[in-house]
């Protein structure tokens, strides 16, 4: 069996040594802020800042506690995850007002670039629970495995979620691939 990446962060974090949080800030840090980021929509960098802290913060708290064979990544995004939903229910427009932001990366080919700003905005039409998902598995590349046990939900019923999620996704984008052909056209 493959040792655990993160086994060496872990042990830091167990004897309180400061280089333990900043490999874990190193190693996770950027990819957390534009999950974050990402969930919260344009404009809103300051809260995914406050969010990502939040986040710190919490494993600065029980890092110590955390097992050398923990899934830190899995453990960090669940926090994260549970810091945008404590957020998320402090404000009245709750889960409509969330736009993902899916372009994430530069690429610099033109064609790829508007087709991930259509996945983007097919993206922002679909429920929390399913951008989160597509996130969570898509964009961050955890394994399902792990997110089932983030969100608590059975194996196979997250399978079944994702699959519906990406249906709801590939509708969105043909849904709104004849606006644009229209658009084009005039």
């Amino acid at each position: 069996m493959a040792s655990n990446p993160d086994e060496e962060i872990l042990r830091l974090l167990g004897r309180r040594d400061p280089r333990g949080f900043d490999l874990a800030y190193a190693q996770y840090g950027a990819r957390l802020f534009s999950f974050l980021n990402r969930l919260l929509g344009q404009g809103q960098q300051p809260q995914a800042e406050d969010l990502l802290q939040q986040t710190f913060l919490r494993l600065a708290e029980r890092g110590p506690e955390l097992r050398t064979d923990s899934d830190l990544r899995a453990w960090l995004y669940t926090v994260a995850r549970n810091a945008f939903l404590g957020q998320m229910r402090g404000r009245k427009q709750a889960a409509e007002a969330v736009n993902l932001e899916l372009v994430a990366d530069y690429s610099p080919d033109a064609e790829a670039r508007l087709m991930l700003g259509d996945v983007e905005r097919a993206l922002s039409r679909l429920r929390l629970d399913d951008r989160e998902l597509l996130l969570l598995v898509g964009g961050e590349g955890l394994e399902p495995q792990t997110v089932s046990r983030m969100l608590n939900v059975e194996p196979a019923a997250l399978r079944k979620r994702l699959a519906r999620a990406r249906q709801r996704l590939l509708q969105e984008l043909e849904r709104a691939a004849p606006r644009e052909l229209k658009e084009v056209s005039s």
